[in-house]
Protein backbone atom coordinates (compact mmCIF):
# COMPACT_ATOMS: atom_id res chain seq x y z
CA UNK A 1 0.00 0.00 0.00
CA UNK A 2 2.94 2.36 0.26
CA UNK A 3 3.29 2.82 -3.54
CA UNK A 4 -0.43 4.26 -3.73
CA UNK A 5 -0.60 7.88 -3.41
CA UNK A 6 -2.06 9.59 -0.06
CA UNK A 7 -5.59 10.00 -1.80
CA UNK A 8 -5.57 6.40 -2.31
CA UNK A 9 -5.02 5.28 0.63
CA UNK A 10 -7.10 7.71 2.55
CA UNK A 11 -10.02 5.95 0.47
CA UNK A 12 -9.03 2.75 1.22
CA UNK A 13 -8.77 3.67 4.71
CA UNK A 14 -12.64 4.86 4.91
CA UNK A 15 -13.82 1.94 3.12
CA UNK A 16 -12.08 -0.32 5.71
CA UNK A 17 -13.26 1.69 8.81
CA UNK A 18 -16.88 1.97 7.18
CA UNK A 19 -16.34 -2.23 6.70
CA UNK A 20 -15.33 -2.25 10.18
CA UNK A 21 -18.70 -0.30 11.41
CA UNK A 22 -20.78 -2.11 9.25
CA UNK A 23 -19.29 -5.57 9.61
CA UNK A 24 -21.53 -8.10 11.25
CA UNK A 25 -18.41 -11.09 10.50
CA UNK A 26 -16.98 -12.93 13.42
CA UNK A 27 -14.10 -11.36 15.81
CA UNK A 28 -11.20 -12.96 13.47
CA UNK A 29 -12.69 -10.85 10.52
CA UNK A 30 -12.76 -7.87 12.56
CA UNK A 31 -9.50 -7.88 13.70
CA UNK A 32 -8.05 -8.68 10.10
CA UNK A 33 -9.73 -5.73 8.74
CA UNK A 34 -8.37 -3.33 11.94
CA UNK A 35 -4.88 -4.42 10.99
CA UNK A 36 -5.14 -3.16 7.26
CA UNK A 37 -6.21 0.00 8.24
CA UNK A 38 -3.92 0.59 10.99
CA UNK A 39 -1.65 -0.30 8.62
CA UNK A 40 -2.47 1.95 6.31
CA UNK A 41 -2.50 4.59 9.21
CA UNK A 42 0.91 4.29 10.39
CA UNK A 43 1.87 4.61 6.19
CA UNK A 44 0.28 7.90 6.06
CA UNK A 45 1.16 9.40 9.35
CA UNK A 46 5.22 8.25 7.80
CA UNK A 47 4.42 9.81 4.58
CA UNK A 48 2.67 13.03 6.51
CA UNK A 49 5.31 13.23 8.99
CA UNK A 50 7.94 13.56 5.36
CA UNK A 51 6.01 16.13 3.43
CA UNK A 52 5.79 18.08 7.11
CA UNK A 53 9.48 18.08 7.37
CA UNK A 54 9.76 19.03 3.68
CA UNK A 55 7.39 22.15 3.99
CA UNK A 56 9.50 22.90 7.05
CA UNK A 57 12.48 22.91 5.18
CA UNK A 58 11.39 24.90 2.46
CA UNK A 59 10.02 27.92 4.93
CA UNK A 60 13.42 27.59 6.82
CA UNK A 61 14.92 28.95 4.40
CA UNK A 62 13.31 31.49 3.20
Amino acid sequence: MIDKSIEENFKKMEELLEELENSKDNLDESIKIYEKASDIYIKLEERLNEYKAKVETITSDE
